[in-house]
């Protein structure tokens, strides 16, 4: 049970709310990291130019030739007091250190664990871990933008000085930080307040298919002429309403036919059953002699065989109703199988003075030879029975096309158009007062139609003056 129900697939609610929410989600997100990249492409450009500045100024104060290198020096010692934020290191062209800021180590000792900064071209631009450098009032900086480049007059082609000037880039990681932070949890509260708007959303757009569903909960079997009306519902469900609909007309169609065929059937096996009763007790009301109680029991023989037939008839159109008649399919000549019929009826149709008569010529079709049989033998018993004495019964196969035409007819009283439609249901009777005799159960005609659709064949029937005539189309083998 527990394994049925984690294999269950999740609801739609459930999908449609999870892949909502997640594509919202993530764009949100996606916007915030676009956010966050392009602040930091923002400072990094802004770091670059004060760098850019800072070091333009630097240049010129070491380019100078009016001046000696110590009143350079010194001269860049004032201007880099300037700015509280900076830190240089400078370094002659064999590079032995000249000058760094003071109070600070020098900055070249943390290039080794110099990283280089991705978000400005060129990879001239490093990022640095420390130094560490207190500030009265701005705090503590410990990360750095840093550049490196010649600067100075050429001696022996070569620049004089190397530059490294380092920018404090603390105030913009604590932005940047802080951003995130609020960030993150600003998505976090516009997640859920999405997953919420999408399962309320969800929840609406879903009351057509609830509201349908409240319709067909309603349906019962006193209810099948309701019909569920497709422009109430959005398009998405008007193939679903349509295809509803025309479940609930087959049923419609089916219920009564099953309804009255359970009602026929119980009728039918409950007769006998009655009448063997009936019988029975009649029988040991007062002592019998063996002969009279020999004749009751082979009476009884008779009836217990005709019902053994009627059940074995009904377990048959059961099969057909469920799609479970699979006829064998071999080679067979119609008239070869009419003439065998015929031997089997000779006595009967002589007794009552019918002749049987075959008009037509070898016909070959794909079917299954008992079934055939049977329906061949359940017209000729029905076409035997209703023909008045001295008249004849006649079988007729023809081809047309691709298909074999079988037509057996009789003459006698014609069927009204009102009964014809209505032939081929289980145990309709043309006079409702007709009783059973012998072997007519009323599922006769029944059977042959299932046999015929098992076949891929149709059969129709139509009534006049002249005759009855049961009119079969089976598929012709082609040779």
């Amino acid at each position: 049970m527990v394994s049925k129900r984690l294999s269950r697939p999740f609801s739609l609610a459930t999908r449609l709310t999870f892949f909502i929410s997640l594509v919202t989600i993530a764009s949100f997100f996606a916007f915030a990291w676009i956010m966050i990249q392009s602040v930091k492409v923002h400072f990094a450009e802004q770091d670059i130019n004060d760098l850019s500045e800072i070091s333009a100024t630097l240049e010129r104060i070491l380019s100078s030739s009016d001046e000696p290198e110590s009143r350079r020096l010194e001269i860049l010692k004032n201007v880099v007091a300037g700015y509280s934020n900076v830190i240089i290191s400078l370094e002659d062209a064999n590079q032995q250190a000249l000058f760094h800021s003071p109070h600070m180590p020098d900055i070249r000792q943390f290039l080794a664990r110099a990283t280089v900064d991705k978000t400005v071209p060129g990879g001239n631009v490093y990022l640095i871990n420390g130094p560490s450098m207190q500030m009265a009032s701005h705090g503590t900086h410990s990360s750095w933008r840093m550049i490196r480049l010649p600067v100075g007059p050429l001696i022996d082609g070569k620049p004089a000085y190397t530059l490294y000037l380092a920018l404090s880039i603390d105030f913009h990681l604590h932005y940047i930080n802080d951003l995130k932070n609020k960030l993150i949890m600003t998505a976090s509260i516009i997640s859920m307040l999405i997953i919420f708007i999408v399962l309320f959303a969800v929840y609406k757009g879903h009351e057509p298919i609830r509201s349908v569903s409240r319709q067909i909960q309603n349906i019962t079997s006193k209810d099948l002429d309701v019909r569920l009306d497709p422009r109430s519902v959005p398009i998405e469900l008007e193939r679903l309403v349509l295809s509803f609909n025309h479940m609930i007309e087959r049923i419609e169609d089916v219920f009564p036919r099953q309804s009255n065929f359970s009602a026929d059937i119980a009728h039918e096996i409950r007769t006998p059953i009655t009448n063997l009763v009936t019988q029975t007790e009649i029988v040991l009301s007062q002592p019998r002699s063996q002969k009279e109680l020999e004749e009751v029991l082979y009476s009884n023989l008779e009836e217990f065989s005709h019902m053994a037939k009627m059940v074995s008839d009904m377990l048959f159109l059961a099969q057909a109703d469920e799609n479970l008649l699979v006829p064998e399919s071999v080679p067979l000549d119609l008239q070869t199988e009419t003439i065998k019929v015929f031997e089997f009826f000779e006595a009967w149709a002589e007794e009552r003075d019918v002749t049987l008569r075959f008009v037509g010529q070898p016909s070959l079709v794909m079917g299954d030879p008992l079934m055939i049989r049977r329906v061949i033998n359940n017209l000729l018993s029905n076409a035997i029975r209703y023909t008045p004495r001295g008249m004849s019964v006649t079988v007729q196969v023809s081809s047309q096309d691709d298909k074999v035409i079988y037509s057996v007819e009789n003459p006698g009283t014609p069927i009204s158009d009102e009964h014809l439609p209505r032939l081929f249901d289980r145990f309709y009777r043309v006079d409702p007062s007709r009783q059973r005799k012998g072997e007519n159960s009323g599922i006769g005609l029944a059977i042959v139609k299932s046999i015929i659709r098992a076949h891929h064949g149709k059969i129709s029937v139509t009534s006049d003056t002249v005759a009855t005539r049961f009119i079969i189309e089976l598929p012709k083998l082609k040779v």
